[in-house]
């Protein structure tokens, strides 16, 4: 066992904040072992790596609870080792795909746990954030995101490739469900859209029915999955929640929130990860805070010169009636209804104005700043509630027994978000006990 203790730090547990707060964690082990407040004269273990946490915070490691870890936004050849190396860096641990292809999301997870055991037989440091999957999408045929990712001239290797993805239909989702789960899913994500949001026909693509969608939550639930679905309308984010969803993988920007979408939401008890960073790429919105978080991430070298461009840069493919304000206003109403508000981005490698990592920081600012949140309760909803949400039991929350994912950060973040990114930001980041290379 080799123990370290943070002592003498303000302390953000996933809940609630704790002044002169001490942690004891185990990197072999990857647990916490002891958690305490206040004064104590109690003696550290001996032979414990002892670092001194005053003036700093310390909290749980951040989950990104939307992004992607596939390559297809990247140019062909592209470098693809950043992927999970950026988030971690950010500060996010857990990062949760909601739409990847089988093979790349196994590689990553080999990846994931032969770093870790190096690490640990070497006392070295990691670089990859851990992994959570909903392995593809339950898509249907000529459904979203079919066509978007196709494009309109598609290469021979690329209409292949799509080809193999799932066309789910009422009598094969039980089958749908349990081969995702044998393979490795931790949950099942709906694709609900029909392009009233963006700038393409309404109805231009199949639309998955709500027999189909209650069909696969059903599934999902018997094999004790939950489920999130895609949707940017009002019209389509109904559908999903009658469905039985657990959570919506975006807010809508096609109107603002009526009454009976909240009603809705209070109802069923779902949740939802806004991503209101790739809204405001998709509607073109907000340049100047993209600008910031690029050259902070830049500056930081989180990201590299492509990356770096590529957060500046926008999607643009909005229905001229959508609004980013919209996303505001109904996180907002959402909020103060006491519906679960969940952290996430889209963030996708290659997709314009976004990087995963950084692109979490502009969320949470973006909740606070636009959303009426206080500060925390934007970093509750990037740690203990999404794993709640999820049923990560094992991580989001500093506690004894919990993995030890830790977050060391200069200053008081609790009352300044800012200081996660903004002069010395993040000082320390652990996964499972185990230092990360900064």
């Amino acid at each position: 066992m080799r123990l370290t203790v943070v002592h003498s730090a303000l302390l953000f547990d996933g809940h609630s904040v704790h002044e002169n707060a001490t942690v004891v964690f185990d990197s072999d082990g990857g647990r916490i072992t002891a958690v305490s407040t206040g004064s104590s004269t109690a003696p550290f273990p001996s032979g414990a790596t002892i670092i001194d946490g005053k003036g700093h915070s310390l909290l749980p490691g951040l989950i990104e609870s939307h992004a992607h870890v596939h390559g297809l936004h990247l140019p062909p050849g592209s470098d693809q080792s950043d992927i999970l190396r950026s988030p971690l860096r950010s500060g996010v641990t857990t990062v949760c795909d909601m739409h990847s292809d089988p093979d790349s999301v196994h590689k990553w997870r080999e990846e994931i746990a032969d770093e870790l055991a190096k690490a640990r037989s070497s006392k070295g440091t990691v670089t990859l954030s851990d992994l959570k999957s909903s392995l593809y999408g339950a898509t249907i045929e000529g459904g979203w995101p079919k066509p978007i990712v196709l494009g309109p001239h598609p290469s021979d290797e690329l209409k292949s490739f799509v080809s193999t993805w799932p066309n789910v239909t009422v009598e094969s989702a039980p089958e749908f469900v349990k081969n995702h789960q044998a393979n490795g899913a931790d949950y099942i994500k709906l694709m609900q859209e029909n392009c009233c949001s963006l700038a393409l026909p309404t109805g231009a693509i199949p639309v998955a029915t709500l027999e189909l969608q209650t069909a696969v939550v059903k599934a999902a639930h018997a094999a004790g999955l939950p489920v999130v679905g895609h949707a940017l309308s009002v019209d389509m984010t109904e559908v999903v929640l009658k469905a039985g969803a657990d959570g919506l993988t975006h807010t809508f920007i096609d109107q603002p929130p009526p009454q009976s979408i909240i009603d809705l939401y209070r109802q069923t008890g779902a949740f939802v990860i806004p991503t209101l960073t790739v809204l405001s790429s998709l509607t073109a919105e907000l340049q100047d805070v993209r600008e910031k978080f690029a050259e902070i991430a830049g500056r930081k070298e989180i990201v590299n010169d492509f990356t770096k461009q590529n957060m500046v840069e926008v999607i643009g493919m909005k229905d001229p009636a959508a609004q980013l304000d919209y996303a505001f206003q109904t996180v907002a109403k959402l909020k103060q209804e006491g519906i679960d508000v969940v952290a996430g981005t889209d963030a996708v490698a290659g997709l314009k104005g976004t990087a995963i990592g950084p692109s979490l920081w502009m969320e949470l600012e973006l909740y606070v700043e636009k959303c009426g949140m206080s500060v925390p309760e934007a970093l509750n909803a990037a740690t203990a509630l999404p794993a709640k949400r999820f049923g990560f039991n094992d991580r989001g929350v500093v506690a004894e027994g919990k993995r030890a994912d830790l977050v060391l950060v200069k200053g008081d973040v609790t009352a300044r978000l800012q200081a996660l990114w903004e002069d010395e930001g993040i000082v320390v980041v652990w996964k499972e006990g185990v230092p990360a290379a900064l």
